[in-house]
């Protein structure tokens, strides 16, 4: 066994702070205005900053929209300030930085330490030659060469023999776990480790057998790498569940911390959406987000997943893998066919335990039966009820989940709407009226594609702007609708903010008692009266007070996105695999989300592979290079550089399809080829 510290990570954590703040600095000091086609609309926002992009694609802070930052769905108490102002990345490694040390496992008295491993990849020439002035220890006359003899997947027998006498000795080119318990076919460490390795860059036996064939070494035989691979797999659940036992323990810790007042009775009071419940029986109610996500693009796929991952930590709780596919039916499906009812059943009923099908229906529905599960079973693994739902609304998850009533009829639950996704159904049903009903084109006040990225950026900004008073919120909404419906002629601007830092050109005019300049100059969304009216049933949707109160929380599904990236890369999507795979790539993905890379440490050691302190060194700087990462990619300037990198791309790609015109399409070569 081997026995690593792992708490070296804690002086990796939090170090881009002061960084951070240099970053700020220096953007507030090289703050500029500059003029753009449509300067006084409303901009969108970051979290903390007011970011500002011109009509060539820069970015500057805006003095015309203060907003200062805001606690958002919490108040953080003044016992979590350590973590205050780190990435959530920084968050979620610090909570689990004292408890990395593989449970400070030690070895046991009858067990003798093991010698320090050292790989490295050798060509069996070079150890000769190494041995070419070694006389025999026998003959003392002979030299020793070493010959290769039968292998057992990447473990070769190397053997030391004399060409004079016949002395030979052999080992094999790899440790194994000693065979204490009488066990068959135990691996080699070499052979478990190249399946592992097989499982962190998300390929299969395919990666294996192409690493063998470059380096001239025998493949390892199918039925090993399987065989190997599911104690692998075992390995992986093992770890996560420990790593979940562990989460929920942070999560208790964590909701305690910030709300040291939070106990409430057992009667739910949906108007304080800020305490955290605890009933007299112990069990905590969290806000979670929850989302699914597929094996296969376009709902073909054989496996879903959902994940719960708790808003306040960041922190994934649970997660749930559907299937409809099993290989050993798929194989068998010919052989049923030709056996009796009888058999059929006998056979069933043997493969039962077995079967990686666990899902009835559509991949659609496998999301909506992911919650159920999830939340049916929250209070008997986790001691938990998920009293928010926070979800980007595309399935009928939520509906399913409220209309059975997990925690009985009066402990409901609540949905919450993603600040990020809201946005983007406004562009969707913008963008879709534009098409359905013919509004965009070339003409003056036409709803093109760059104005409904515009007017979702509006709807973004008035959202992130108002989530302390939800009726401003409704206001600053419609103020945009407004105001790019307004002319010279008959102007819209009362529900736009007055005084002279105002966004809207009129209103500032008006402040200053100035003549309001033309709204052909100053007003580069303006949308004609048609468009005005085609749009005004959006809007009347869009601001549902419903719909704006779920959206008030000002949180986001970004935890749900990034963990689907880490377990995707763990199993590509262009790769047909089965349940057991993706589950173990899901429960990786998970223990490397919330742990960090020394989860992979976690999974070796209950492998029984002992861990070298280039690895150990090698996962510390993955660990620190994702909280640095991290600490750049939310720092106020990089977050405007990158919105305005993307927003020049996006307006040069435009330019060059409107130069182009339509040159791909369905029929466009014409039915007769010319």
């Amino acid at each position: 066994m081997f026995t690593a510290k792992f708490n070296d990570r804690k002086r990796f954590v939090g170090q881009a702070s002061g960084k951070r703040k240099k970053q700020l600095a220096l953007a507030r000091i090289a703050e500029q205005e500059k003029s753009t086609g449509d300067e006084n609309a409303p901009r969108e926002v970051g979290a903390a900053e007011c970011v500002v992009l011109d009509g060539g694609g820069d970015a500057h802070f805006s003095h015309r929209l203060q907003v200062e930052p805001r606690p958002v769905l919490c108040d953080i108490h003044d016992n979590q300030q350590e973590i205050e102002g780190a990435s959530a990345s920084a968050k979620k490694l610090r909570r689990f930085s004292g408890a990395d040390d593989l449970q400070n496992a030690q070895v046991p008295a009858d067990v003798p330490a093991e010698p320090k491993r050292t790989w490295c990849i050798v060509e069996c020439g070079q150890l000769n030659s190494l041995l070419s002035d070694v006389k025999c220890p026998e003959c003392e006359a002979g030299h020793l060469t070493i010959r290769v003899g039968e292998s057992m997947g990447l473990s070769q027998e190397l053997a030391l023999c004399c060409d004079s006498c016949q002395y030979r000795r052999s080992e094999f080119s790899s440790p194994r776990e000693s065979n204490r318990n009488h066990m068959k076919n135990v691996p080699f460490d070499v052979n478990k480790q190249i399946v592992l390795y097989s499982h962190e860059i998300g390929s299969g036996y395919s990666s294996v057998e192409k690493l063998c064939t470059v380096f001239g070494m025998p493949v390892m035989n199918k039925s090993s790498y399987q065989r190997i691979d599911k104690k692998v797999n075992a390995s992986i659940l093992a770890v996560t569940n420990v790593t979940l036992v562990e989460t929920v323990e942070h999560v208790n810790v964590a909701y305690r911390q910030t709300f040291p007042q939070g106990r409430a009775d057992v009667q739910f009071d949906e108007e304080d959406e800020d305490a955290a419940w605890e009933e007299d029986d112990g069990i905590l109610w969290v806000d979670v987000a929850f989302d699914g996500t597929w094996h296969k693009r376009g709902f073909s796929s054989h496996y879903g997943v959902g994940v719960v991952v708790d808003v306040l930590t960041g922190l994934v709780l649970d997660f749930s893998v559907k299937s409809t596919y099993c290989h050993t039916c798929a194989m068998n499906k010919e052989k049923l066919e030709e056996m009796t009812p009888a058999q059929q059943l006998r056979w069933e009923q043997q493969h039962r335990a077995e079967c990686s099908i666990n899902h009835q229906g559509s991949a659609k529905s496998m999301e909506r039966d992911a919650a159920l599960e999830l939340w049916g079973r929250s209070v008997e693994r986790h001691n938990l009820r998920y009293r928010t739902m926070l979800s980007d609304g595309d399935s009928t998850a939520f509906n399913a989940v409220a209309a059975a009533q997990p925690y009985g009829p009066t402990r409901p639950i609540t949905k919450l709407e993603c600040t990020n996704h809201l946005p983007k159904r406004m562009g969707t049903a913008l963008r879709k009226a534009a098409k359905d009903e013919r509004l965009g084109g070339r003409g003056e006040g036409r709803l093109t594609k760059e104005k409904c990225q515009r007017l979702q950026n509006y709807f973004r900004s008035a959202i992130l702007n108002n989530l302390e008073d939800q009726r401003a919120m409704e206001q600053a909404i419609w103020a945009t609708f407004f105001h790019v419906t307004s002319t010279d002629e008959d102007p819209h601007h009362d529900r736009c903010p007055a005084g002279p830092a105002s966004w809207c050109f009129f209103q500032r005019a008006r402040a200053e008692e100035q003549p309001p300049p033309p709204h052909a100059e100053h007003n580069g969304t303006a949308l004609s009266r048609e468009v005005s009216h085609a749009v005004l049933p959006i809007y009347r949707r869009m601001t549902n007070p419903i719909l704006l109160k779920r959206v008030a929380h000002g949180k986001t599904q970004n935890s749900n996105e990034s963990l689907h990236n880490v377990m995707w890369g763990h199993c590509p999507k262009e790769i047909f695999v089965g349940k057991g795979r993706v589950e173990a790539a899901t429960a990786e993905a998970v223990a490397k989300f919330n742990r960090g890379n020394f989860a992979l440490a976690q999974v070796m050691d209950h492998m029984s592979l002992p861990i070298t302190d280039l690895m150990e060194a090698a996962l510390a700087k993955k660990d620190k290079v994702r909280i640095q990462k991290a600490e750049k990619a939310t720092a106020v300037a990089a977050v405007a550089a990158r919105r305005a990198r993307c927003a020049g791309r996006q307006r040069q790609l435009e330019q060059q399809e409107d130069q182009e015109g339509e040159v791909y399409g369905a029929g466009l070569m014409g039915d007769g080829g010319e």
